[in-house]
Parts: C-alpha cells; structure tokens; sequence
C-alpha cells in the first residue's frame, strides 16, 4: 500500500544519512534539565513518550518530565547510566556500518563488587531449508491484507513449501485438521479477519505488523523449520 512504501522511503532515507554519522565527533555532555537552550529535557520527553505510547501509558509533558527526571538523579548517576552509555556505544558501532560480530560485546556488571566483565556475542545459529539459510532474525515478509487461500498459495508457488500450521500467538489461524466446514470459510477470509475472529479482539489501529509462526512441510512432505512470517497490515 502506498502508506507502507512511504514508510520504507523513510527508513531508507534515515538510512543514507547514518552514513553521515560514520566520521562524528562525540564529545560529552552534561545533563542539565534546567537549561532550556540545551534541548536535554525536548529530547527526554519526546524519548520517554515514545516508550510510553509502546506500552501504552499516559504521555507526560515537559514540565511533569522534568519534575520526574529530577527526583531520579541518584538513578540515573548509577546503573542505569552505565547500561545507557554501553547501549549507546554499541549503536554506534551499528550506525558506523561495523559488520563484524566480533567488534560488539556483551556486558557484565555489579556495582556493588564492583564487578565489570566483557564477552564478544556469538552470532545466530543458522538453520537451513532446501538450500535456504536463515537464522531467527529472519523473516518472511507478507504486504497487503490477503486471503488465507492466497497465503498458502504464495508459499507453495514461491517457497515450495506447504504450510501446515499457522498461529499468531496462543491463536491457531489454521491447521490442515481441522473441520472441512470451518476451513472452508476461512480460505476466503482476509488474514486480520481471521486473527480478530479467533483473538475476539480488534487489531488495534497503531498496528502495522503481525508475527506469524507456520508449521511447513517440503516437497517430500518432510517437517522442516522456517522463519516466522512478518505479516504487514495495509
């Protein structure tokens, strides 16, 4: 839909300008919640609204931020500064295009020790159908409301395989034994048709995506694991 594809223009631009960032100088700043030129506490709020919307708690404005952020200072002095610094320097390490694994890591640390250890992370173990790879951040990616019929389709046709189960979250969407009556009717049924008749809920607005976990079978009717479907909503 043309409200997907905008939004991948924009992911595709913010991506251009990362390469921007590669050549940064970082220097240290302060916080200071009271000086209203350094934009410290604009950048706070508009972050901690961000996280509430995903959770859906009630948004703060400036002013209710800034009595919160002062009342956390011996916090923000400790741990969660430290675990905000080393989450920070990992991003620009993936912001400057660094593709090698073994120049990330992973962190331990007590405070109370005081106690800091360092690993480099292993990377995802790789599975395989036919002569596809894949490891668990991958994804088959679905545009567009379609038919239950239309997706077991698009996989036999593209993928060669021929899904067994499908499920979004504790709700089984399909399933080949299940009655001949109900799977009929739900051939022809859009996709979100079938999840808020299955969940009894609505999808809420704000949702652009789906997790759809599938259950597949190849060519020779064997039982193979493949990624999850990244369902995306018009």
């Amino acid at each position: 839909s043309s409200g997907i594809n905008a939004e991948y223009g924009i992911l595709g631009d913010l991506t251009d300008q990362m390469d921007n960032f590669k050549s940064i100088n970082i220097q240290v700043a302060d916080f200071e919640k009271d000086d209203d030129t350094n934009f410290h506490m604009d950048f706070v709020t508009a972050c901690s609204n961000v996280r509430a919307s995903c959770y859906r708690i009630a948004p703060a404005n400036k002013h209710k931020t800034k009595l919160i952020a002062g009342k956390i200072i011996p916090a923000i002095a400790t741990t969660t500064a430290v675990v905000a610094g080393l989450v920070s320097l990992e991003m620009y390490k993936m912001i400057a295009g660094e593709d090698d694994v073994e120049k990330y890591k992973n962190a331990f640390l007590n405070l109370a020790l005081p106690l800091f250890t360092f690993s480099e992370p292993i990377c995802a173990p790789k599975n395989k159908y036919y002569e596809v790879e894949w490891t668990l951040w991958d994804r088959f990616e679905v545009k567009g409301d379609i038919t239950l019929s239309e997706l077991l389709k698009m996989f036999q046709t593209e993928h060669k395989l021929e899904i067994t189960m499908l499920s979004q979250g504790v709700a089984m969407l399909y399933a080949f034994f299940m009655p001949p009556a109900k799977l009929k009717e739900r051939m022809s049924m859009k996709l979100s048709d079938i999840v808020e008749q299955v969940t009894k809920k609505k999808i809420p607005p704000h949702k652009k995506a789906l997790v759809l976990e599938i259950c597949c079978n190849d060519e020779e009717g064997e039982d193979v694991d493949t990624p999850y479907i990244n369902y995306l909503l018009p």
